[in-house]
């Protein structure tokens, strides 16, 4: 999400008459795109807002800080950076600067006053990052998103289908529609109805059921209905999203994924923690069965899945016999990948109320125990693709090798004479690790499910 914003600014900048460098000694002006989800993303902020003012001690330089950024943490930041201002309002950017005029000295456009009308300045030519939801309604205890972006509004569907069919139509083959929540896309539309088994749900909000909002859009649909939609466009290329929330990922989205021939198999489906206890500390909203039975039945749909999920060790209260639950569940379910942190208090949040009672030292040891098993079962599962040939879609090469990502999004590497970035290509799998694949350049093709 942060990456996308980047490039809605990188957009007012261009039009501003700015022009991006590669070289942080050479910028006139640096924007930080905040994250306050972790304690760390936000001590490294620290670090470069002192640096930073070092340099402005020596030569001109203005800095701006925007993105997800707590209050609290905005008063400790008033004093590091020239200027603070909330994403969703990139119109007040020309102002701060003192710009009013564009670089052809037209006035900025007034699509300013809504940020997703604002078209991005694709840093690819072949992979975009497409918005289609901003903020989040779940609450979790220990996130910050509900207090840095607020509460969820979907982008209208039309706007979003004519981003992606313009993209098409430009040569891009990967397409990742964002949100933090897309599973719930489409529910603050009016009138939109979601189905799941033995419960209709129109608007999440702290889990009750609350009336549809006020806002009206033109042909609104939920978030399976806005995949194939996509689907339908032609052209040949991938669809990818991040993230899905276990508690409202409905068999409608998982019959769409296994119907579909675009639609990659890759699943984030973040569980946070094997214990039901720590679950409910947490304001998942569902119990450590649900998802087990979910994971069930994405695999007997979809199965080629290749399913990552999202960990906090440490949590508040957590014991050795809640992060053992943890670890059981990794084992058992076998991810691909996981993304692990350590816990951090972030002020603001209900969890912020709660005794943060495992040590730095305990939560390192637990970090590294679950990736240890989690290496385990990714080693296996990669083990199986060995041999096998995968459609891949490549993003890099140098000095004789090109990395690319398959269907499934993992990681793998060959050796190539050609510069073949932007291109799919079919790729035999010749060895493996736990994190990545290392194969042999067969052909071009077209993309198919692997």
């Amino acid at each position: 999400m942060n990456y996308s914003d980047a490039e809605r600014v990188q957009t007012v900048l261009n039009d501003l008459g700015y022009k991006q460098t590669q070289q942080e000694s050479q910028a006139d002006l640096i924007v930080v795109l905040a994250c306050s989800v972790r304690q760390k993303a936000v001590d490294r902020i620290h670090g470069r807002a002192n640096r930073w003012n070092k340099v402005k001690k020596k030569r001109s330089l203005i800095t701006l800080l925007t993105g997800c950024l707590l209050k609290t943490d905005r008063k400790l930041f008033d004093k590091s950076f020239d200027h603070i201002f909330p994403i969703t309002e990139l119109k007040l950017l020309p102002q701060l600067l003192n710009k009013n005029r564009t670089k052809n000295n037209k006035a900025l456009s007034s699509d300013l006053d809504n940020y997703f009308d604002i078209k991005p300045q694709y840093n690819s030519k072949f992979q975009a990052f497409i918005p289609i939801s901003r903020g989040c309604n779940k609450h979790c205890s220990y996130c910050a998103v509900p207090l840095t972006r607020g509460k969820e509004v979907s982008r209208p569907p039309n706007d979003i289908i004519k981003e992606v069919r313009q993209l098409i139509k430009n040569g891009y083959k990967e397409i990742t529609l964002v949100g933090q929540n897309v599973n719930s896309y489409g529910w603050d539309f009016q009138g939109v109805a979601i189905n799941f088994p033995q419960r209709k749900v129109y608007y999440h909000d702290k889990d009750k059921r609350v009336t549809a909002s006020k806002l009206t859009v033109k042909n609104p649909m939920n978030f399976p209905q806005l995949l194939n939609k996509i689907e339908n466009i032609p052209g040949k290329f991938w669809i990818r999203f991040i993230t899905s929330h276990p508690y409202d990922m409905s068999d409608e989205l998982i019959n769409v994924i296994a119907q579909s021939k675009k639609i990659t198999s890759h699943i984030n489906l973040p569980v946070q923690s094997g214990s039901d206890k720590i679950l409910q500390s947490m304001n998942r909203q569902y119990a450590v069965k649900h998802f087990k039975d979910l994971i069930t039945k994405i695999r007997k749909h979809i199965p080629n899945a290749v399913i990552s999920t999202d960990f906090i060790v440490g949590f508040c209260g957590e014991t050795r016999k809640d992060f053992k639950d943890s670890c059981q569940l990794v084992k058992e379910l076998k991810f691909d990948m996981a993304f692990i942190s350590q816990y951090s208090t972030r002020p603001g949040t209900p969890a912020a109320n709660l005794k943060d009672n495992v040590s730095i030292k305990e939560k390192r040891l637990r970090d590294q125990k679950l990736t240890e098993i989690l290496s385990q079962g990714s080693q296996e599962n990669n083990n199986k693709l060995i041999n096998t040939e995968q459609t891949v879609l490549f993003e890099k090469c140098s000095k004789g090798y090109c990395d690319g990502k398959t269907y499934g999004l993992k990681n793998i590497r060959v050796k190539s004479d050609k510069d073949i970035t932007g291109l799919f290509a079919t790729v035999k799998v010749t060895s493996a690790t736990a994190w990545s694949l290392k194969g042999a350049l067969k052909k071009r093709s077209s993309p198919s499910k692997q």
